[in-house]
Formats: C-alpha cells, structure tokens, sequence
C-alpha cells in the first residue's frame, strides 16, 4: 500500500510538470479594442509581467465617436505598455487571471463639427485592464484569454474615456 501511494504521489508531482506553463515570454494578438500584437516578457518572481501591445484603435467601440469639437470617424493606432499581476486560479492551475495599468498613445483622424476635412489627433492616457487566461494541458505553449478595460485620456482631452477588451492567442516560450 506505501508503495502504491508512492508512485501516485510521485506521479502526480511529475504530472502537473506537463500543464501549461508560464515560459519567460509570449507573444500573440488579440482581436478587440485595441486589437493587434502583443509581447509578453515574465518576470522572474513569476507574478510580474511587462507586456507591449501595437495594432489598431476605434474599430469595435467607437468607430464614430464623439470627442472635443468633432468627431472620430475610422480606426487609428495605438501603442501602450503594461505593467500586469498574473495569478492562477484556486479553482485550476491552468486558468489564470491578470490585471495592470500603463501609458497608452492613441492616434485617429478627427473631423471638426461642419467640416469634411480630418486632421490627425493623436492622445496620451492611462489603460488598465483585466483578464482570465487559459493554459490548454494537450498545448502547453499556447494560452488562449479574454479580458476588459478602460482607457482614461489625459491629453489633450482630460477624462476622454473608452471601453477596451478582446480576446485572443498567445504562443509561450
């Protein structure tokens, strides 16, 4: 009987080696707002994570949007940079939830009020964000999440706010 408890114990150790893992880096895209590509870089306490996301900003909430004396009325680009908490879950190890903030640029056409003519407007703020992330056991170094947030401008338009989130793919290694 001590035996057999032994190699179960054992195995169980060497098993759970094999679930999905938190690797030094990922990268992946999400479709969303904003969508695009992202970089992850873990930290080595395991529980920090910097991550650099590039795409496309507008496209799923707020194509046309009011703002200032006009109007957005197509998809810009954005760049942010996130200092992120990455935690698993009590319920699996395999699921994980994550939260963090950072700067954002922004960049979108504007039209003025009675004008046909766009000019480029471009804005810094804070993002902060939270999602869930999940770890397939049969792909190890594939994470699939979904998350939401917000985006508070600061300039040049103080408290302009917009919804974020998206889903998506990144590949760990």
């Amino acid at each position: 009987m001590f035996k057999k408890s032994l190699f179960i114990l054992l195995f169980t150790c060497i098993s759970s080696l094999t679930f999905g893992q938190i690797q030094d880096w990922a990268s992946g895209f999400r479709i969303g707002e904003p969508g695009g590509f992202m970089a992850r870089r873990y930290l080595s306490n395991g529980i920090n994570a910097v991550e650099i996301n590039v795409g496309a900003y507008g496209g799923l909430w707020g194509t046309d949007r009011n703002y200032k004396d006009g109007t957005f009325k197509n998809i810009g680009f954005t760049m942010n940079a996130l200092y992120l908490w990455h935690h698993p879950t009590l319920v699996n190890s395999d699921i994980h939830t994550y939260y963090g903030f950072g700067p954002q640029y922004t960049s979108r056409d504007l039209y003025l009020k009675g004008s046909n003519t766009a000019t480029n407007n471009g804005g810094f703020g804070a993002a902060a964000l939270g999602g869930i992330e999940f770890y397939p056991v049969d792909a190890p170094n594939l994470s699939f999440f979904g998350e939401i947030g917000f985006y508070n401008e600061i300039a040049p338009n103080p408290f302009f706010f917009h919804v974020q989130g998206g889903i998506g793919v990144r590949v760990n290694f």
